[in-house]
């Protein structure tokens, strides 16, 4: 493909620079308009054979979920998306029609979550595809929450259901029929949604004092948000919304409900900290404004008692990071 030629059809499937935008793509830099309000930036990477696998989902699939990893961190600091720059490095087999499906995933996710695409680059690559997106957003100086608020007595609640994303990629790994509650997992999987409407919700109808959101798996995020607070974690294993996708290629597989809910990853649920006396209201409301159950399904302690998972029985065992360790190139 011809550099200038790709370039060119990028334009056309991007469109004109939308509200904010002075230049979009097309020359050497986006030139924004900034906005009322601080700045969020995040940026994420996505290697083929690690992140995903063109065997398993369509690129437009792909670049769907690229690009809602994103999403879900501005979410996450009770911001809202604006802008993005995309890098694709293109190996060989990666045709021109390849990248354009790929944009337009990303083109969806974005644009339903208000973001739109400003730049970026396109570059040849020895090996796969490596994706690489850095999203701007916009959070209201008063409205900014972190992973460092939490305090000894806070409630943990959490949205959606759990599992379902690690569910969908075992049966994807053990070529399970996808169909009915599997095909529900795998789907999970694939298509995951930014809870950007849930985490504003949240703040609108109380004080949550920390949010991570759920990239890396309970077991891990919910040790990040304890690290950065500097505090202890007690969750309930009788409490977790275990979906029923992820119980049902549980049962297939032999596998655990339990340690997929806590080891799964990529699920991009919000996990939150909030004063205890504001969980029944923050659970109507969520569910009046948005549809998505909010569940408890812990405490926050103090950091002396440690980070615990504690059993139907009562009893309590260290809360492990579980999963991916990307920087070690293997699971944990």
């Amino acid at each position: 493909m011809g550099e200038l030629t790709l370039i060119e059809r990028l334009r056309e499937l991007i469109g004109p620079p939308g509200p904010g935008t002075i230049m979009g793509l097309g020359d050497d830099a986006a030139i924004l308009e900034p906005k009322a309000g601080l700045t969020v930036l995040t940026c994420d990477a996505f290697v083929e054979g690690v992140h995903f696998r063109r065997d398993y989902d369509a690129l437009d699939g792909i670049g769907w979920k690229c690009m809602v990893a994103n999403l879900s961190d501005v979410a996450a600091m009770g911001g809202f998306p604006s802008q993005a720059v995309v890098s694709v490095c293109v190996g060989s087999g990666v045709s021109e029609g390849d990248v354009l499906e790929l944009y337009r995933g990303m083109l969806r996710a974005a644009r339903k979550y208000g973001a739109e695409i400003v730049g970026g680059d396109v570059v040849s690559s020895d090996d796969g595809l490596i994706v690489s997106i850095a999203l701007l957003g916009v959070v209201d100086a008063d409205r900014v929450v972190t992973r460092r608020g939490a305090v000894p007595g806070d409630a943990l609640v959490v949205t959606g259901e759990l599992g379902g994303s690690e569910a969908g990629l075992a049966a994807l790994m053990a070529k399970l029929p996808v169909e009915g509650e599997v095909g529900a997992a795998v789907r999970r999987h694939l298509a995951p949604v930014p809870r950007i409407a849930e985490a504003q919700a949240l703040i609108d109808v109380g004080t949550p004092h920390a949010m991570i959101d759920l990239s890396d798996g309970l077991s891990t995020d919910a040790t990040h948000l304890a690290e950065e607070s500097r505090v202890g974690i007690s969750v309930r294993e009788d409490l977790l919304p275990i979906s029923a996708h992820a119980a049902a290629v549980s049962d297939a597989l032999g596998l655990d409900p339990v340690e997929l809910a806590l080891r799964s990853g990529e699920e991009f649920e919000i996990l939150v900290a909030l004063p205890a006396s504001e969980v029944e209201r923050s659970i109507e409301h969520l569910a009046a404004i948005t549809g998505t159950r909010l569940t408890m399904i812990g405490q926050v302690v103090e950091k002396g008692r440690g980070s615990v998972v504690v059993g139907s029985d009562g009893s309590g065992r260290p809360l492990r990071r579980t999963g991916y360790e990307h920087a070690l190139g293997r699971e944990r």
